[in-house]
């Protein structure tokens, strides 16, 4: 096998990122290629497998382009040019896989208004929503039928489109200490309303126990908590739903404050940890598994594994974001991880087609979910570490039929860059004195909307 490192040469003119992580390893790609020639079977379908191979792709050439979902953890990085190399023994194709880092939205964004994509590339979130046209239709293929429904969700779109095949998925709901509910005898599968939530954090709040625990110095968890503004105005049976007038623009949130009396009146009854504005996402992880506090309002199976590396012995469990009102359906949150989407324009759609059916089999995808930490985006696939996994599981089996699922409302409803206005929005909710939060609603929703109009005419 030879590989090589060469420097991207990247566009002149580069447009806005929303703001990714950095990577050391941006600008760089690597060629997978072997000199020893294998083939790939083929399907009743008469798709390629690479599962064994007689070289029916020697000589083919793509391009498959990623960022930090998959170069910013070393880990992961090792094991999918692994399997990228793995392929490539199998199948002769030459592989050039090209890390753009935190470029890799500026860079696409280039590409797609030169008419120029990568044969594949990662889709960071935005497949149906920005990328859809320059997609190839995924829904023909085989694990389609083995999608998990909640990342289904994400990455069809209203006509039955699959824009992107995702490896991994991010989960959103609320996180817990589940030794600390028990203790105080909270069954948080019974959580189904937001007054049920409210009934649990009385009683961890009689019991001497801080009910909620966020972070506010790196406003992860301030923005995080608005993308629940799903529940009350766009899911399905959401009391007060606005899908259309979010689109068009003519939604105001100064008319439309539920959202944020309910986290006001979670603050005024002093349910918060009183460092919301130095605590860091490493402090909010530590202070959950220390047993002083009850939830986290906005996590994910990913943290939980993170916080069981603070504190091992404690036992930990998420619950989706919990109806508005008795009957309505209880929410999670779902975006993409590692997600490839093909390109339409790809001279070569069937050897990108057999690299996506070789990484999501099922040995495979199950290798690199162990090395990325991310929940699967197959239903079939559990990871050696599958805790985490199984606790979301649990969840939406207790959940029943009233559960749904939503893509992140900054994504699909907002302008971009209302990231930092969401985080803003909430920290002004939260400076001042615990009971008075209720008095700087209106002062925050009239922030949030002039900010959202004046990003709606110049971002659109």
């Amino acid at each position: 096998m030879k590989r090589k490192v060469l420097a991207v040469l990247l566009a002149a003119s580069m447009m806005g990122t929303l703001g990714a992580c950095g990577s050391s390893d941006s600008g760089k790609q690597t060629d997978a290629k072997t000199d020893d020639s294998s083939s790939t079977e083929t399907t009743d379908s008469g798709e390629a497998s690479a599962d064994s191979s007689d070289g029916s792709f020697d000589g083919v050439k793509i391009e498959v382009d990623i960022e930090d979902s998959i170069q910013g953890d070393q880990n992961t990085l090792d094991c999918f040019n692994k399997l990228i190399d793995e392929f490539s023994q199998q199948t002769g194709a030459e592989v050039e896989v090209v890390q753009n880092g935190s470029d890799h939205e500026n860079i696409m964004k280039t590409r797609m208004a030169s008419q120029d994509m990568p044969d594949m590339f990662v889709t960071h979130g935005w497949s149906t929503l920005r990328y859809n046209d320059f997609c190839e239709d995924l829904s023909g293929e085989e694990w389609v039928s083995r999608l998990d429904d909640a990342v289904k969700a994400v990455i069809t779109d209203e006509n039955g489109k699959v824009c992107t095949a995702p490896l991994t998925q991010w989960v959103y709901g609320m996180v817990y200490n589940a030794d600390v509910l028990e203790a105080n005898d909270i069954d948080p599968y019974a959580i189904k309303t937001w007054d049920d939530f409210k009934a649990a954090c009385e009683k961890l709040e009689a019991n001497g126990t801080t009910p909620l625990v966020i972070s506010g110095k790196n406003g992860s968890t301030l923005t995080g908590t608005m993308e629940q503004l799903n529940s009350f105005y766009t899911i399905d049976g959401a009391p007060y739903e606005s899908r259309e007038a979010l689109k068009d623009g003519s939604f105001d949130f100064t008319k439309n404050t539920q959202f944020l009396d309910l986290y006001a009146e979670l603050y005024d009854n002093g349910w918060f940890n009183e460092d919301i504005f130095t605590a860091d996402q490493t402090t909010q992880f530590k202070y959950l598994g220390s047993g002083d506090y009850g939830f986290i309002p906005w996590g994910s199976p990913a943290n939980i594994q993170t916080m069981k590396t603070y504190t091992p012995d404690v036992n930990f469990g998420i619950i989706p974001v919990p109806a508005v009102e008795e009957g309505g359906n209880a929410a999670y949150t779902v975006g993409e991880g590692s997600c490839l989407a093909i390109s339409n324009t790809s001279e070569n759609i069937d050897c990108c087609k057999a690299l996506l059916n070789f990484l999501l089999e099922k040995d495979n995808l199950t290798e690199y979910c162990t090395a990325n930490g991310g929940m699967p985006g197959l239903s079939d696939v559990t990871p050696e570490d599958s805790e985490s996994l199984e606790l979301y599981k649990k969840s939406v089996e207790a959940a029943g039929d009233n559960i749904t699922y939503s893509n992140f409302f900054d994504r699909e409803y907002l302008p971009s860059g209302m990231w930092n206005v969401m985080q803003e929005t909430m920290a002004k909710l939260y400076n001042g004195e615990v009971g008075t939060a209720k008095d700087r609603v209106a002062e925050a929703a009239s922030y949030f909307q002039e900010n959202y109009k004046t990003l709606l005419g110049t971002n659109g």
